[in-house]
């Protein structure tokens, strides 16, 4: 820090503008250093750029401490403070060459090291900020926080076994709820589940939190040890009965286990608009259209205006296969509140089930020009040309040419795919949940995890995960040039997961016809089948592709359906309608599917 001479008036209008600052003056403040910026002071400069950060006015406080750091290139403070608006104007590579600045000129600045590290993870630059969190500790041995950042570095990075050390290390030292948490956190990604519920359960003694509770719950499931679960779920309703966030999780969990609270929080709750569009979630995921009809129109009477709640009530007109009013409702909502890609692709399900394709077209093609990636108005736009015989529709859906079958080879390790499927499928077999499937699930008679699968760190999941990979790049190398095709427009030069999971059908189960919003490429990859689907006449528990969700009569419904086989992959695009052909067998269907991205 430069040392400067001694000034009575300007330290004097220093003291009354930090007075006026710290009273939230910020008025005040800019008057009195107004008539002093002149100077150049690097101390009138800096208090200037912290009005204007209390002002939010960020980009003319980044301005007047670059200003102060080139006055005064010494001081440690100035550039911190520099580093904070620039992360503040989300600037967080530039933001890092102030805070490492900082920390070159003060090297125990652990405000720095904090600030630094989490604008390098804004970057997604793990190994720089692991870096710097090890020189920290290097710097500063006994910081419990620097050990604590280590730790979240590191569970960024999926290296939760190696976060586990600095997190013990960190909660020997402090006795904290949060690092309670954290250490769960890491036990849990190593699925050490009883050890994370211990940790969880410390953190709640030490500071009550309804996430840690919250995430108690889920490891509960995980345990199969639903009765405490529900316990805890049932205490976070009643603590916070308002809260619709807790009112869904709970019910989520009912449902689930088929338990006799289900839905029934809502009845013991205060009545509001967000409660009773939390219900109707439930109700309409259910089909229960009518019934959703009533809580809709319940929440609407108590906010007129309310957008959810109209678009919920024509969504439910939709389910009582009452479109044409379900139609009216949707023009009252977009003359009200103007179009979205939701209202509009809502509205084009009624235009369909009212038997006017060429109004959902329309519909859709009003929808894809809002969000050209819309994988339901691609798909509903795909039933509209074929409800009106146009041929575009196989050139959107590629049934025969974007359907593609990989049977894999066995991963590093196995001889052939039946031993392998076979441990893969036992390891599945303790990790499939006890409870039905969840509501919003295309699944029905099973079950499905409920994390991902990918990235996760199991073994046998990350040997087949390799295969699948080649396979996805293979499918997307081998993509025709079209730059007006939504799926194959999106190929890049990689792609990541939007999701991965395992799916499990017993007998009679089934998946509905649905389309993945999420995804880009999506798939199946089947570990283990009934002997049912050796059924070609009826084809028992077959995928099968272009018969749509919605009631609407079409010749031929089923354009495509694939004979599962134990090792064989399925990759089709994410819009494309696919479910699945029950099956009777006393052994189950499991697979294993994720929806796949494109990355620059």
């Amino acid at each position: 820090m430069v040392t400067r001479p001694a000034n009575p008036a300007l330290l004097q209008a220093l003291g009354t503008a930090s007075q006026a600052l710290r009273a939230g003056d910020t008025g005040a403040a800019d008057r009195v250093l107004a008539p002093l910026l002149t100077q150049a002071d690097p101390r009138v400069l800096h208090l200037a750029g912290l009005v204007r950060m209390h002002q939010e006015r960020h980009a003319e406080a980044a301005d007047l401490f670059a200003l102060a750091r080139a006055a005064d290139p010494a001081a440690a403070q100035l550039a911190f403070s520099h580093g904070t608006a620039l992360r503040w104007l989300q600037r967080a590579g530039d933001a890092a060459q102030a805070f490492k600045a900082a920390l070159a000129l003060k090297p125990d600045y652990a405000e720095a090291y904090i600030e630094v590290i989490a604008a390098l993870q804004d970057v997604g630059d793990l190994k720089e900020a692991e870096s710097l969190a090890r020189q920290w500790l290097r710097v500063m041995p006994e910081s419990a926080r620097a050990r604590l950042t280590l730790g979240d570095v590191l569970l960024a990075a999926k290296r939760p076994a190696e976060a586990e050390a600095p997190l013990r290390e960190a909660l020997a030292a402090t006795p904290d709820g949060l690092l309670h948490q954290r250490l769960g956190l890491a036990l849990r990604r190593q699925h050490k589940n009883e050890d994370a519920l211990a940790q969880y359960e410390s953190a709640a003694a030490l500071e009550p939190d309804p996430v840690s509770d919250a995430i108690r719950v889920e490891i509960l499931q995980d345990l199969k040890r639903y009765d405490d679960a529900v316990k805890i779920s049932q205490d976070l309703v009643a603590r916070d009965p308002a809260n619709p966030q807790w009112h869904k999780f709970h019910n989520d969990l009912m449902y689930r286990l088929g338990h006799e609270d289900y839905l029934k929080s809502y009845d013991r709750a205060p009545k509001s608009v967000e409660l009773l569009l939390s219900k109707a979630y439930f109700l309409t995921h259910e089909k229960r259209g009518g019934e959703a009809l009533e809580v809709y129109r319940a929440a609407l009477a108590l906010a007129p205006d309310d957008r959810i709640a109209a678009t919920g009530m024509g969504n439910a007109l939709n389910l009582m296969q009452r479109p044409a009013e379900a139609l009216k409702v949707f023009e009252q909502v977009m003359a009200k509140h103007g179009e979205d890609a939701n209202l509009l692709s809502c509205a084009a399900e009624g235009a369909i089930l009212s038997g006017d394709p060429e109004r959902a077209a329309a519909l859709c093609e009003k929808n894809l020009a809002l969000a050209p990636h819309d994988q339901v108005a691609l798909a509903m736009l795909g039933t509209a040309w074929r409800m009106l015989g146009d041929e575009r529709d196989e050139a959107l859906n590629g049934y025969d040419s974007l359907i593609r079958i990989y049977d894999l080879e066995p991963p590093e390790g196995f001889s052939d795919m039946e031993s392998f499927n076979a441990e893969l499928n036992a390891w599945l077999d303790r990790v499939h949940p006890t409870t039905r499937e969840y509501l919003e699930q295309s699944l029905r008679g099973g079950s499905q995890t409920p994390d991902k699968l990918f990235g996760a760190g199991h073994d046998l999941v990350e040997k087949i995960q390799r295969r699948i990979r080649e396979a996805v790049a293979r499918y997307i190398a081998e993509m025709k040039p079209d730059e007006k095709h939504p799926l194959v427009s999106r190929r890049s030069r990689g792609f990541d997961y939007a999701g991965s999971w395992s799916s499990r059908l017993k007998d009679c189960g089934f998946h509905t016809n649905h389309v993945h919003p999420e995804g880009w490429i999506s798939s199946c990859y089947y570990v283990a089948l009934p002997k049912a689907v050796e059924d070609i006449e009826r084809r028992q528990g077959w995928i099968k592709f272009g018969e749509p969700a919605l009631d609407v009569a079409l010749k031929d419904p089923i354009r495509r359906a694939i004979q599962p086989r134990a090792g064989r992959l399925v990759l089709f695009p994410s819009y494309m309608w696919h479910g699945t052909v029950p099956f009777r067998d006393t052994q189950p269907r499991t697979t294993i599917a994720f929806d796949a991205v494109p990355t620059v």
